[in-house]
This record gives C-alpha cells, structure tokens and sequence, in this order.
C-alpha cells in the first residue's frame, strides 16, 4: 500500500470516532450511523451497544503476520468471536467504541484495510482460495485478483461508487466465487485468457452476469474494472437505495445494450493504454516429504504438498482457535491460510508430516459437506437480519448428529438471515432465506426455502422457490432427506433429479 494512500486512511479514523462518539451519545439515528460506519467495515450490533469489524483479507490470503496480528489483537481487546464472511474477510464481535478504532488502526500496518468493508464502496476483491496451487487451475488468477484490489483501494475514496461493488476471479470450472454473477467477475480460460461478465448479484431480484468481454488477455482486466464504475456512474440509480446496484443495470439499458457500450468504453480505455497489468504469478519453492496423507478434508496441491480444509461450524470461531493455528504453523515454511467463499479456510502448502498435525488440530470443524454449510451472522447480531441464521444451522448439525443419522449424502446448505443474502441461499442446492410465517395467526420464525441452485460454471442456476418452512421444522426436514439419501447411496441433486416424487412428498410435508 502507498504510504500516502495508507496516512489518508488512518487519518479518517478521527472522522470515525468522533461519530462513534456521537452514536454513542444518541445525537446520531442508528439508520445514519449505519450508512456512515459501513464505509468503514464497522456496524452496531442489535441493541446498538456493541460493534463488529471487518478486516479485509486480501483476495482471501491470511499470512502469518495477519494471523498472528489477529491473535494479538483478539487477546488485547478480550475478543470472544470472530467470523468467516462469504467475502473471505475476517469480522471481529462484540467490541467496545474503543475497541474499533483501535483495531483499525493498527490493522493498516499490516496491510489490512477495512475501508470499504460495508456501505457503497467495493468490497473484497475475491479470488479461488487455492489460486497458485491448485493443480485443477487454468492458471494462477491470484496476483490479478490482487491488482485489481489494489487499484479499488487507490480510488475508493475517489468515485460514487454503488453499493456493495463485488469483483470475483475464478480459475477452475468450480466456480467457488461465484464469477459469472457478481458486479463484475473474471473467469480463467485454459489459453490463459478471462472471460468477463458484469451486472450481476445476489439479493432481491438476483441476476446472472452478462458477458462482456470473451477471451480477453489478462493484462488488459483494470480497464474492465474501470469501465464497470464508470458505467455505473453514467447509468445506475443513485435515487433508490434498493436498485443501487450494478444487476440493475441490465433492466435500465437492456442486456444488448449494456454489452454494446462496455465493449465502446472498455476499448476508448485500451486504446488511451494507462493501465496495463504485469503481474509475477504465485511461486512455491517447498516440496513434499514424500510422506502420503489421506483424508476427506485433505486436497492434494502441486509440489506433493498438500492443503488442509478446516470449516468452523457456521463459519464462527473463537479467537483462541485461531492462537492455536498461528502456534503450530508459524514455523512452517511456505504455509499461510487461504479464506473460502464457504465461511472456512485452507491452511496451504503442508508436507505430509505437517498436514497430519494440522489435520489433528482441527477436528473440532465440519466432517463432511453438509456441515460446511454457510450462515450469514444472523438476527441475534446484524440489526437488519430477520432470522437466526446461524442458530437455525448449528441447531440441525447437532439434531442429526445426536440422532446420529449419516449426513454424507447432503448438500452444503445456504442460510441466510434476510433477503440481502449475505449467506448466498440462492445458489445453494438447499438454501434457507429468513422470513416470517403464520401459524394460528402468529407470526412463527421461519425460512423460505430453494431448491437445485449451483454456482458450478457448467450449469450454473439459482435455485426455485419451493415454499416456507418453519425454523423449528428444519432439522426433521434435513433428516428425511437424508435418510432417503442414504438409502440410495445418491447426493441430493443426484436423488432429488431422479426421484423428484420422493422430493415433492418431503417437500408437502414441511411446507
């Protein structure tokens, strides 16, 4: 980071924690609060006494310097929670006034910024969490993924930016971020191109990407990301919070429309030539021990190194988890954690014998798909949510392994606590949106529910509506689906496309 664009960054931290003050001394509406501090990566929990923060991890990548900063800070600041965004960022509860600032402060100094982390100003940019050292990879997206980062940081301070502005690079067909419906997405090619879509989201009146750029040569990515902005400035609905998003620009211009003036704009910006990308791709000089380790949560990377997948349920981790990770990998050469869209991690570049250590350090996590399922925060902390997202989740993991019935066969659900989908329900092939419905004329916690979504670049879909489903109903639910899973050795989208009446009867009977 510049050191002039770093001094602007901690110099409106001030501007911050004055306003904090302010909340504080109730001279602010907790509404105008909330649009300032977003900007900031900070929010008022429910009950406007505590905060949370969000610490971007760039493109997903902890070092070990971030993780031993995180540590230091959770165990100065009391911290008792943390969470795994679907952002690959990192957020810190239940913090004091004093607290914030502080941490945001001190986090600049070791490269993590969490201007930006909420409000209208770009987010994350993300990136395939085993980008360098995936060997299924079309190739390294990662330092792109990084360019890109930095230059939205260079100008976050500098346009009208539109809410929530998302940018993803993908490099393999699995699709974890989500690439081809996101504000703008990068999606490697295996002649080391990147295709390119734009416009799409999430949320209310979710949309795919439109394609906007087909082949295209990786240096030429920031005058995608610069026209993406500048179309927005030209024709996005700055009046009407709801449509501030860049998906609705395909209704205001019209999808043919839309391409034909990207592809004018994209080439005007090539043609002036300020932004070219050169970019050096991930290298690791370690090589395997030659000790062969074998394991579900264990992904073989090049080099016969080896990486380790660790999912805290519902994404949420205690502060003395992440203390226990930094003591055993610390001295570890080459090994750092990547941060999944899934809310769970990669601790990377593992030889056999340390990826037995690390392995055996984190059994207390998720020990198959379905409890890597994802929950956004839930209602019981963000001020917005409806429901308890994580509590409707962690509440079925623990029914069915209690009932100790084979989850194997499920899939990764999505939950998420309101209609902003920040548990992204709508592409899971479960997925659970927070909602309210009655029972005897009063209103019970419950969750609309979808079916047969997949972010899968080969048949990517959202998932259909199927109904509403009480809270209280969803571990039974859950458990029917996989006692007929199991009884056919089928995954759920396997079973549910063919046996669909066996879905429908479920199905009636919970919603």
């Amino acid at each position: 980071m510049e050191k002039e664009l770093l001094q602007e960054l901690k110099d409106e931290i001030e501007l911050f924690r004055e306003q904090t003050n302010k909340f504080i001394q109730k001279e602010i509406s907790v509404k105008d609060f909330k649009g300032f501090s977003g900007g900031f990566g900070s929010y008022a929990q429910r009950g406007g006494e505590k905060f949370m923060l969000r610490l971007r991890m760039n493109q997903g990548v902890m070092s070990k310097d971030k993780l031993a900063f995180l540590c230091r800070v959770c165990k100065q600041h009391d911290v008792k929670k943390a969470h795994i965004t679907t952002c690959q960022t990192i957020q810190l509860h239940d913090l004091s006034d004093v607290d914030v600032p502080s941490i945001m402060s001190e986090a600049l100094d070791h490269d993590i910024v969490c201007r930006g982390g909420g409000g209208d100003f770009p987010r994350n940019v993300m990136c395939s969490p085993l980008s360098g050292v995936d060997p299924d990879e079309y190739f390294d997206v990662l330092p792109y993924a990084k360019a890109v980062g930095e230059y939205l940081l260079s100008i976050i301070n500098k346009y009208s930016m539109p809410r929530k502005l998302k940018v993803a690079f993908s490099n393999t067909m699995r699709n974890q971020t989500h690439a081809n419906f996101r504000d703008l997405g990068f999606i490697a090619n295996s002649d080391h191109t990147f295709d390119v879509y734009c416009a799409g989201g999430l949320g209310n009146n979710p949309k795919m990407g439109v394609k906007v750029g087909d082949h295209i040569q990786p240096k030429h990515i920031l005058y995608y990301v610069s026209t993406m902005v500048l179309m927005f400035m030209a024709h996005g609905n700055y009046e009407n919070r709801a449509k501030a998003r860049t998906r609705y620009l395909q209704d205001t211009l019209g999808i043919e429309a839309l391409q034909k003036e990207f592809s004018e704009k994209v080439a005007l910006a090539i043609e002036r030539g300020e932004h070219d990308v050169e970019v050096e791709e991930y290298h690791v000089h370690k090589t395997g021990d030659g000790v062969i380790v074998e394991d579900r949560r264990i992904f073989p990377l090049k080099h016969d190194l080896y990486a380790v997948h660790y999912h805290p349920l519902g994404g949420t981790l205690a502060p003395e988890k992440l203390m226990e990770l930094y003591e055993l990998i610390k001295d570890m050469e080459d090994v750092e954690i990547r941060i999944t869209p899934q809310e769970g991690m990669y601790i990377i570049n593992l030889n056999g014998e340390e990826a037995k250590k690390v392995l055996a350090a984190t059994t207390d996590g998720a020990t198959n798909k379905f409890e890597t399922s994802v929950a956004c925060i839930g209602a019981t902390i963000c001020q917005v949510g409806l429901r308890d997202s994580q509590g409707a989740l962690i509440d079925a993991i623990t029914a069915l392994r209690h009932a100790h019935v084979c989850t194997d066969y499920l899939p990764r659900c999505y939950f998420s606590g309101c209609p902003s989908s920040c548990g992204t329900s709508q592409i899971g092939a479960l997925g659970f949106q927070g909602t309210v419905k009655l029972v005897d004329k009063k209103p019970q916690p419950a969750f609309k529910l979808s079916i047969m979504g997949n972010a899968h670049l080969d048949g990517t879909i959202f998932g259909k509506e199927a109904g509403v489903i009480l809270q209280s109903d969803i571990p039974a639910f859950l458990q029917d689906l996989a006692i007929q899973t199991n009884e056919t050795k089928l995954t759920f989208l396997d079973w549910a496309t063919k046996y669909p009446d066996q879905l429908d009867l479920i199905l009636k009977k919970y919603l």
